[in-house]
């Protein structure tokens, strides 16, 4: 496939995430994805290494049980035959406090298969106000 057929399938799964259908996030990705979210490792409660379409769902699971997404707007997407690099805008609330926190350059490189399936997922971003927040 091509870096235009991976940027669609990563179009494809952010408006999965925003609609919250989880089934169609899932059908983006391989089998066995990897999800890496090693930022602020204790911090950041669903920091960790995630396996497979389960690993995915129970990060997300945990993800959402901390913080509820208020906006998140892909600004660019830079590909290659195997790799794309989105940069994001989020806003968000940690629900334990309803601290309010803007990751303004929020960077998720995805890994993909010959079949535009996605099989590696990471996180580049600025974790400071965030850990912040989680804190109080």
């Amino acid at each position: 496939m091509s870096a235009q057929d991976n940027i669609q399938t990563a179009k494809d799964m952010y408006a999965a995430v925003k609609t919250g259908d989880s089934a169609a996030v899932l059908e983006c990705c391989a089998e066995n994805v990897q999800v890496v979210l090693d930022i602020a490792a204790g911090e950041i409660p669903w920091s960790g290494k995630y396996e497979g379409h389960a690993g995915l769902g129970a990060e997300q699971h945990l993800m959402a049980e901390h913080l509820q997404i208020d906006a998140l707007e892909q600004l660019d997407f830079l590909a290659s035959e195997t790799k794309v690099a989105v940069v994001n805008k989020c806003e968000m609330t940690v629900k334990k406090n309803g601290q309010k926190v803007s990751l303004p350059r929020f960077v998720h490189i995805m890994t993909f298969d010959a079949a535009s399936k996605i099989i590696h997922i990471c996180q580049c971003y600025d974790p400071t106000d965030l850990v912040a927040a989680l804190r109080q």
